[in-house]
C-alpha cells in the first residue's frame, strides 16, 4: 500500500466584527481553539470592536461532532493524522487570509495587526508565524502550547515582533511548569517575550486581556 496526496481547492470560512477603514482603532486576527467555532469565539472579543478595532477570525478547515454523533460540532486545526499535510494547508490558508483580506486594508490605513492563538490556536499561530510569510506587529499566545517542532532560532519574522505568553493559574490542562517551560522555548531561540499569569482558569475575555497588558 502506498499513500498518496493531492491538493484540492475548497473553501473556508471566517468571521469578521468591525469595519477595516480610516478611523479603525487596529486589527485583531483571532485563532480558536480545538472544537471551538470561529463564529462563537470572534462573539467573546464584542468589546473590542466596540471600541473600533477590526476582528477577523478564521475557522479551522477540519470540523468535528463534539457531543455525539450528530451533536454539537466544532472546528479543529489539526489532528495527529496526516498532521504534515493539515498543517501546510492551514499556513497557506492563513496567509491567502492575510495578504488577501487583512494586508490591503491594514497598510491603507496604517493600522497595527495583532495576532492571537487561544489554547490549540497557540501552536497553529507559532507555526503560521515561523513557517509563512505573513508579518504581525505582535503575537499573543494565550493559554495554549507553541508547537513543539519548530527551530524558533530561525523564524525571521517572529524576530520582528512584539510577543506575548499568558497562562492561566489554575489551567486545568497544564502543570505548574508550563508557563516556564513555555517561555524557555522563545528565550532559548534568542526571542523577546513578555510573560503573563493571570488568576483564574482556561478562558479569555477581553477583560483578561487588559488585566495582561496585551491590549
Amino acid at each position: 500500500m502506498t499513500e498518496h496526496h493531492i491538493s484540492v481547492a475548497r473553501t473556508a470560512r471566517y468571521y469578521t466584527l468591525g469595519e477595516l477603514k480610516g478611523n479603525t482603532k487596529d486589527v485583531w486576527i483571532l485563532i480558536h481553539g480545538h472544537k471551538q467555532l470561529a463564529g462563537k469565539f470572534i462573539s467573546v472579543f464584542n468589546a473590542l470592536a466596540a471600541e473600533g478595532s477590526f476582528l477577523i477570525a478564521p475557522e479551522g478547515l477540519m470540523r468535528l461532532y463534539i457531543s455525539g454523533e450528530y451533536g454539537d460540532v466544532g472546528a479543529s486545526w489539526m489532528t495527529k493524522e496526516d498532521r504534515e499535510s493539515d498543517i501546510k494547508d492551514y499556513v497557506g490558508y492563513l496567509d491567502k487570509l492575510y495578504f488577501e483580506v487583512i494586508e490591503p486594508g491594514a497598510k491603507k490605513n496604517n493600522l497595527k495587526v495583532t495576532a492571537l492563538g487561544f489554547s490549540q490556536g497557540s501552536a497553529t499561530l507559532s507555526r503560521w508565524l515561523s513557517l509563512g510569510k505573513a508579518k504581525v506587529h505582535k503575537a499573543v499566545f494565550w493559554t495554549g502550547a507553541v508547537a513543539h517542532d519548530i527551530d524558533y532560532s530561525k523564524a525571521e519574522n517572529l524576530k520582528q515582533t512584539e510577543i506575548h505568553q499568558v497562562f492561566a493559574s489554575e489551567d486545568r490542562y497544564y502543570d505548574a511548569n508550563f508557563p516556564e517551560h513555555q517561555t524557555e522555548i522563545f528565550t532559548k531561540a534568542g526571542l523577546k517575550t513578555s510573560s503573563h499569569i493571570f488568576k483564574g482558569g482556561h478562558e479569555i475575555s477581553v477583560k483578561l486581556m487588559k488585566n495582561a497588558g496585551v491590549i
